[in-house]
């Protein structure tokens, strides 16, 4: 009987340790991270970092989510990935050597003027997410202003070149 009862209470213990690890930790990473919103009136990015400075953190994972928002506005990308795959001997006694490298530079020339921080969160291990919210409305604007910048630019030249012409049919005159 004692053998039992000693015996029943070990499987609740057992079983009891493997419900709670089943169940595992529970993510800190806030929604907005995984899954940004979605609204056609507007762009978003997500950042995340983990500083000593919780200021610093703070800055750090904004400029990272703007920067994923510049990035989806106006991106330059040279990628470059090498993949190498090495096997030596048959069978069993078969040896594979892998490796991969894949290296991306990103270069974004965006104003993100009209940019906020739409929510922060803070993680369990201390790391600062960042949500910042761009209305599309701020990309229209920046893209009429870069095509009237254009545009006054093509007109100066072609009044430049007209006045070149000008001065050459002046010349011809004399």
């Amino acid at each position: 009987m004692h053998y039992l009862k000693n015996k029943r209470l070990m499987v609740m213990s057992v079983l009891t340790f493997f419900i709670i690890n089943c169940a595992g930790s529970k993510s800190s990473l806030p929604d907005f991270f995984l899954n940004p919103p979605s609204n056609p009136e507007y762009l978003y990015g997500v950042g995340n970092a983990q500083k000593a400075s919780l200021s610093l953190a703070r800055q750090t994972a904004t400029a990272r989510a703007r920067d994923e928002i510049a990035r989806a506005v106006s991106v330059k990308v040279s990628n470059m990935i090498k993949d190498f795959l090495q096997q030596s001997g048959v069978g069993e006694s078969a040896q594979a050597l892998e490796f991969t490298e894949s290296v991306s530079k990103q270069v974004a020339n965006t104003s993100l003027s009209g940019a906020s921080i739409k929510e922060i969160a803070e993680g369990n291990d201390g790391m600062i997410y960042v949500l910042v919210e761009y209305p599309l409305s701020a990309v229209r604007q920046t893209a009429l202003a870069e095509v009237k910048k254009r545009e006054a630019q093509y007109t100066e030249f072609k009044a430049r070149q007209s006045f070149e012409d000008l001065e050459k049919e002046i010349e011809k005159l004399k």
